[in-house]
């Protein structure tokens, strides 16, 4: 019997393989599925085998409700065939089959409006992955607020792995949360949209930021300390006030992005 990695292993290589490398995948059959139901190993097999293509579409539905919705099913369902020749499962999960998905969009010529697809599918792409990270232990607001000024001077505030930071050159979180709600938004026209990604206790969020909020995060989650990155927002945005901060840090305190 092979074990659970080999039995893996070798499903990945059976659903996959071209037609000419099935014949060596077969000799293994086996010793991996039973005959029962009244069918034969090779038979079970081809069943299969012939499910995998329809599985992968499944997936990727599931992933890019967006882009499906934007594409329509059956372009959708063109594309990502396409995909998934250019770019097999290396898994024998599909978990990560969507990864170098919003590439090959940004890539293909042919799709129209693909720079706003592309980004919907990293949006997407980026809700999944975030919905997958550890839970970690978030820094409270009240922990911020009782530190001295000499402590926020040199303090480094860390991103909690479920926050993430995106910038797009379309609003393509405003056209998800649309589709989301049942809408049928129509592509929007470029407008630029900065998003913070965020998850606590499972429960998933994502905000609209300020350039200048979206500035200083980027600042804080590049390891530089709070003086610093408070330094070079005033440099950028001279028009941040004192209370915008306070508000900023209040609100981030409260969604718990940062790690304790």
């Amino acid at each position: 019997m092979l074990s659970l990695r080999e039995t893996q292993a070798w499903m990945q290589q059976v659903v996959t393989c071209s037609e000419s490398e099935l014949e060596s995948a077969l000799r293994l059959s086996k010793d991996v599925i039973k005959q029962e139901y009244g069918l034969d190993r090779e038979s079970r097999l081809w069943i299969y085998r012939s499910m995998y293509p329809a599985r992968m579409v499944e997936a990727m539905q599931v992933d890019f409700p967006g882009v499906l919705y934007a594409l329509g099913r059956e372009a959708f369902e063109e594309l990502v065939m396409d995909y998934v020749e250019e770019h097999p499962s290396t898994s024998w999960t599909l978990n990560q089959l969507g990864h170098q998905f919003p590439a090959f969009l940004a890539s293909h010529k042919s799709l129209r409006g693909r720079g706003f697809v592309s980004e919907l599918a990293e949006l997407e792409l980026t809700l999944a992955k975030v919905f997958e990270e550890p839970e970690a232990p978030a820094l409270q607001s009240e922990r911020l607020q009782s530190l001295s000024a000499d402590d926020w001077e040199y303090l480094l505030l860390k991103p909690r792995p479920t926050s993430k930071l995106l910038h797009f050159r379309y609003p393509v979180s405003s056209y998800l949360f649309r589709v989301d709600q049942g809408h049928e938004p129509r592509r929007p026209r470029r407008e630029t949209q900065r998003i913070l990604i965020m998850r606590r206790s499972y429960q998933m969020n994502r905000v609209v930021l300020s350039g200048a909020g979206h500035f200083l995060l980027q600042q804080l989650f590049a390891g530089r300390s709070l003086g610093q990155a408070i330094e070079r927002l005033m440099r950028r945005h001279p028009e941040v006030e004192a209370p915008d901060l306070q508000r900023w840090f209040g609100q981030w305190g409260e969604w718990g992005i940062f790690l304790s």
